[in-house]
């Protein structure tokens, strides 16, 4: 299983983890909580999308 922690990737107000067991379902998971949470758009998500792969944990 794959995860993400909105924190560790940037957003010091938002300590929720994502999960995936793969990196596409992951970034799925990411995006839909981004724009339904955090009021992102998906364009917004695609570019932090590329700086978020850094904080992949297994």
């Amino acid at each position: 299983m794959l995860s993400i922690n909105c924190k560790e990737a940037g957003d010091p107000n938002c300590s929720h983890t994502i999960t995936g067991n793969t990196e596409q379902e992951l970034f799925e998971n990411a995006k839909k909580y981004a724009m339904e949470t955090h009021g992102m758009t998906a364009q917004e998500f695609e570019e932090d999308a590329k700086k978020m792969k850094k904080s992949i944990k297994n």
